[in-house]
């Protein structure tokens, strides 16, 4: 278990929803994980086949300051703390001090509720979980490019202690459309046909704060296009590359600029 006295939701420290909210601390629970296994040859034991984190909480504990002595004042205080905790209830980025330049996405499992704001010492909590990206990764992306043209390789490096998404960018810097192009990314390959990318259009295959693959097309008024009917039946369904060395490659029938883009993540 992990503690810490700051933590924020979408930007929004807690203890700055009220001045009388006194963060106790911040645990981070170990994740939760299932496995596959197979039966031994030998007849006793398994051998595991596969393992995969489903989820991890992070619980904030804390309390109403004891100097804050007016029952309406402390209701106000626990209301402004439900209002905070409510900003997960779809989905939120979580950042706390502990883990500098890092984030993770929850949402709100259990929030304090009404309480017992008559008892001076209590101590409330509140539980978020992480569902689809059940780690903490980079705040920041970190990004690699390939020289325009028509194919190229780059070997990257990806940090961290767990798998990774990579994202891709595909500007069209030619004067031509972009109708067929394959790219290879940590292992993985999408193919694209009837693709259309015109000049100065920019092909984003990124993903969703929850994690969902996205293919899009930005034209030169900023508006986006679905791209994702043009990817080819037999594509990877994504791009997923474990911590370590390893590259992206593309071919096309016209000159683009190919960016790969992760965020290192952490047990």
């Amino acid at each position: 278990m992990q503690l810490s006295r700051r933590v924020a939701l979408g930007g929004v420290q807690l203890d700055a929803a009220n001045s009388a909210i006194v963060i106790r601390g911040v645990e981070t629970a170990d994740g939760k994980e299932s496995i596959t296994a197979v039966g031994t040859a030998a007849g006793f034991g398994q051998r595991v086949t596969g393992a995969r984190r489903d989820t991890m909480d992070i619980v904030v504990r804390f309390a109403i300051d004891i100097r804050k002595t007016n029952l309406s004042g402390r209701a106000a205080a626990l209301e402004d703390a439900n209002a905070w905790a409510a900003r997960a209830a779809g989905g939120a980025w979580m950042t706390v001090n502990y883990r500098s330049g890092r984030r993770i996405f929850v949402r709100l499992v259990q929030a304090p509720g009404e309480g017992n704001i008559r008892d001076w010492v209590k101590e409330f909590q509140m539980t978020f979980r992480a569902y689809e990206i059940p780690y903490w990764e980079d705040a920041e992306e970190s990004t690699k490019s390939a020289e325009s043209g028509t194919s190229g390789l780059e070997a990257f490096t990806i940090g961290g202690s767990a798998p990774a998404q990579i994202d891709i960018t595909v500007e069209n810097t030619g004067e031509g459309t972009i109708n067929e192009i394959s790219i290879a990314a940590g292992g993985k390959s999408m193919a694209f046909a009837d693709l259309g990318l015109l000049a100065g259009e920019t092909l984003y295959i990124d993903h969703t704060d929850s994690g969902l693959v996205r293919i899009r097309i930005k034209d030169s008024n900023n508006t986006y296009r679905s791209a994702m009917a043009k990817r080819a039946s037999t594509a990877d369904d994504d791009y997923l590359a474990q911590p370590g060395t390893t590259s992206f490659s593309y071919l096309a029938d016209g000159s683009c600029t190919v960016t790969a883009g992760w965020r290192a993540r952490y047990l």
